[in-house]
């Protein structure tokens, strides 16, 4: 049976409305609303709740989270996985509204809306890279919040910020999104370059004998952001100059913020000092993004570009494209292009027919007890036989008790059974450390983080 959205929030708030303060309720809970319900099965649903702004997202994940979840899982009598996205109320009536505009003057929608840094703000940052439009999961949760850390305390709190993460992840939007938001606190000029043109502005500086005029531009900022610092190893001018750079800066607090496809230690050619100082401040990865925030970044996509997508497709899309955020998007708009060819409307079976995906929308892994222990080791760096000896070292307790969890969760195994595979362990053991981790799931978002990375390299 469908469940109804309004309903469900309105049972919600019912009963959060007479558990909770009146100021956390009213605050909080209240000016939230569900953006969307996703059946997975006929135990287990997805539910996205919409807060208003990313402050308000980050306050109800830290301190309301659990609550929330566990109410939502009382009414509708399934396990519920609760995604939190950004979405303004009066933005979507508005984009509605735009929507019907363009049905009944039969404009054409542009799909492609252009990508080019605004030249007139004189700093280089891409308007379109916002905290407002940043999809934030498990896989980034960590990163946003050091980057509003940044934002509230400039030049002082994780300084240097280091963003770390493969390709199309979403390191480059985020550290946008700081220099927009260091730019409108008024920290002074925000310069964003890559460090390709770094290196160039420095090269065509001594060429032509102007360094006082690049140092100018470098040093004489209040926040400097740079792309891609993996490409400075091995030029031994451009490091130089960058240390110099760097010391400058830091030394009257201005802000740095940077990215690399790899963490600074693991950069070839970097200088040891270089590598000191990327390391003094706050260094984040960012991974791939899980079921959850795939499908919010689908369903925000299809907001920004203005087309209606079946709720199955979105489902067949995220659960079928593990894959970074910027091959998502970019599969989302070759489908979305294909859709306005054929009437507007984006269906599942337009989605099976142009990618060649299964009719199902859900993929049947079969995971085995042994790759559970095996996939937590490899997570936390120890051998499978760490995991099951005696150690109680308080990380390998933590890996410990977190394979339990899923041996039991997810694969739904008995607790005498669990207790087998981690080395003979008593099933009270086992019981109490599946019940630990389920609290700590819904009420400590680095172990929940931590779950979802591991569940994601089980199923993927």
């Amino acid at each position: 049976m469908e469940i109804d959205a309004n309903n469900l929030w309105q049972s919600v708030c019912g009963e959060l409305g007479v558990s909770m303060s009146p100021a956390g309720f009213n605050g909080w809970v209240k000016p939230c609303f569900i953006n969307s319900i996703t059946p997975i099965n006929n135990e287990r649903t997805i539910v996205e709740l919409a807060t208003p702004s990313m402050y308000h997202l980050k306050t109800v994940d830290e301190k309301y989270f659990s609550v929330i979840k566990q109410s939502l899982e009382k009414f509708t009598q399934k396990k519920c996985d609760l995604a939190l996205v950004v979405v303004e109320e009066k933005k979507v009536k508005k984009e509605q509204k735009s929507k019907e505009s363009a049905k009944v003057t039969g404009s054409k929608i542009d799909l492609f809306a252009s990508d080019q840094p605004d030249k007139q703000a004189g700093n280089n940052l891409n308007p379109r890279y916002v905290f407002d439009n940043y999809v934030v999961g498990s896989s980034n949760r960590l990163a946003f919040a050091a980057g509003k850390a940044v934002v509230d305390f400039p030049g002082t709190r994780h300084n240097p910020l280091f963003i770390y993460g493969g390709v199309g992840v979403g390191k480059t939007h985020l550290m946008h999104a700081v220099g927009h938001e260091l730019a409108k606190n008024g920290v002074g000029k925000v310069v964003y370059v890559t460090s390709e043109q770094f290196t160039n502005d420095l090269v065509n500086s001594l060429r032509s004998k102007m360094t006082e005029a690049f140092k100018k531009k470098y040093r004489q900022v209040g926040a400097l952001l740079i792309d891609d610092v993996q490409f400075f190893g091995g030029k031994d001018s451009t490091q130089e100059e960058f240390f110099h750079t760097f010391n400058e800066l830091t030394n009257k607090s201005a802000q740095i913020v940077m990215t690399s496809d790899r963490k600074p230690q693991d950069i070839e050619g970097l200088e040891d000092r270089l590598k000191s100082r990327f390391l003094g401040g706050m260094a984040v990865d960012i991974g791939l993004p899980d079921y959850e925030m795939r499908l919010a970044i689908l369903k925000q996509k299809a907001q920004e570009i203005v087309v209606e997508v079946e709720e199955e497709a979105y489902t067949l899309i995220a659960n079928n494209f593990n894959t970074n955020a910027r091959e998502l998007e970019g599969a989302f708009v070759k489908l979305a292009v294909g859709a306005s060819l054929e009437g507007g409307l984006l269906t599942k079976e337009m989605v099976q027919q142009t990618m060649g995906l299964p009719a199902t929308s859900i993929r049947e892994v079969k995971v085995r007890p042994i790759k559970v222990v095996s996939t937590v080791a490899k997570y936390f760096d120890y051998r499978n036989k760490d995991l099951l000896g005696k150690s109680r070292k308080a990380d390998l307790v933590e890996a410990r008790h977190i394979a339990m969890f899923l041996l039991r969760d997810s694969l739904n195994i008995q607790l005498t059974k669990v207790g087998e595979i981690m080395g003979g362990r008593d099933h009270t053991t086992v019981m109490h450390a599946v019940e630990k981790m389920k609290s700590e799931v819904d009420s400590n978002s680095d172990i929940r983080r931590k779950v979802t990375a591991i569940k994601q390299a089980l199923y993927t």
